[in-house]
């Protein structure tokens, strides 16, 4: 039989470290994350939708850097108060539906006074339930430590893939910041120092903007790319790790029509299809979900996402419009034109930049406004996107 000393040399390690897994559920890294970081991000929109200053919110703005970027949260912020409306953005880099549902679950327990708002992804967002383990950092500091299943139908823990462990650990999920805080602390403490000093509304109100455009190199096809490999200048160089991205996904070009029409569904189609599904129907809001797909360049849509996949989208999101659980504003082609000068509207090949934002304005408004405010605007076109 083991001794007492033997079984306290076992137990307080394993208590220490259940002691240290509790404080980090509990949010006691959350001061410390890096800004810059995923879960650095979702502490920042946590704290500001936290503070007094946004103690009451009623319109909210779900999504990834494409409307961060893409969506002119300024004039929303100030046409909502013109309606005695608070508006606040809680769209960040990587969300996907994962992101989604888990942050509509943290609104819904803190701000349930939020009336409506926006979901804003692309096509692109449509190809799978989950999109990899990177979204588990941005979940950990607003999840709720039951919905281990709910986070698995996005990322599949493997015990083999040490990432997938912050399924279940939130020490895993910051496992990393902590290395790099360790490693860098003064960088740290300055990139805290510098994150305190943002107003709330500064964050979760004020236009994000990425400069420069894609005109010297176009966002057609896969010759941008060459054009990107050959350059020297470091403002068109900066897209080399976009253009890998681009040709990794030319393996993923399936075409997925046939199965639209007659053939038996994949299980990573079905997955994805109930999931989002799923995920749209718990936004519990007064008024219905806006889903705006955002615009989506020409490299994407024609070159290297699956043939079909637009369609797909809309098919996903079709019975939701028809039982009024959604409205659906179709972004995908708005910025398009007929001889390629919409590269002036782009900073990359994801990212609209301030001139893509004000263009989309002008073309969103007209088509949203009726569903969040209640107007009607003569500018909305008769043949517009928008569902009843």
């Amino acid at each position: 039989m083991p001794s007492l000393r033997t079984l306290l040399k076992f137990l307080l390690p394993l208590l220490l470290v259940l002691l240290v897994e509790g404080l980090f559920r509990l949010g006691v890294w959350e001061p410390l994350a890096n800004p810059s970081s995923h879960a650095g991000a979702s502490v920042q929109l946590k704290r500001a939708l936290s503070s007094e200053a946004f103690k009451r919110v009623d319109l909210v703005t779900l999504g990834s850097s494409r409307p961060e970027f893409g969506i002119d949260h300024e004039q929303l912020a100030a046409d909502a108060a013109k309606h005695g409306l608070i508006y606040a953005n809680a769209s960040m880099p990587g969300t996907h539906w994962m992101t989604v549902g888990v942050l509509g679950h943290w609104l819904q327990a803190q701000h349930p006074e939020i009336r409506g708002g926006i979901v804003a992804l692309s096509i692109q967002d449509f190809s799978y339930a989950g999109n990899g383990d990177y979204e588990l950092g941005i979940v950990t500091p607003l999840r709720s430590w039951q919905d281990a299943a709910e986070l698995e139908r996005s990322v599949a823990f493997n015990w083999h893939d040490i990432d997938t462990y912050a399924i279940h650990s939130a020490l895993f999920a910051y496992r990393e910041d902590v290395q790099n805080l360790l490693r860098h602390p003064k960088q740290r403490r300055k990139s805290l120092r510098l994150m305190n000093r943002r107003e709330p509304a500064t964050i979760v109100q004020d236009n994000a903007v990425l400069e420069g455009d894609m005109c010297a190199v176009g966002l057609s096809d896969m010759s941008a790319c060459d054009l990107i490999d050959r350059s020297s200048d470091p403002a068109i160089r900066r897209l080399a790790g976009q253009c890998r991205q681009l040709r990794a996904s030319s393996g993923n070009r399936q075409d997925l029509r046939p199965h639209m029409h007659g053939r038996e569904l994949p299980a990573y189609m079905r997955k994805a299809r109930d999931s989002i599904r799923e995920r749209l129907r718990a936004l519990d809001w007064p008024m219905p979900p806006v889903i705006v797909l955002m615009p989506t360049t020409d490299i994407w849509k024609h070159d290297r996402l699956p043939g079909g996949l637009h369609d797909w989208a809309l098919e996903i999101l079709r019975p939701l419009v028809d039982d009024g659980t959604i409205r659906l504003i179709d972004g995908t082609d708005a910025l398009d034109d007929d001889d390629g000068s919409n590269c002036r509207y782009f900073a990359d090949f994801y990212h609209q930049n301030a001139a893509g934002r004000e263009a989309f304005a002008e073309w969103l408004v007209p088509r949203l406004y009726p569903h969040l405010f209640g107007e009607q605007t003569p500018t909305a076109s008769a043949d517009d996107p928008v569902s009843p």
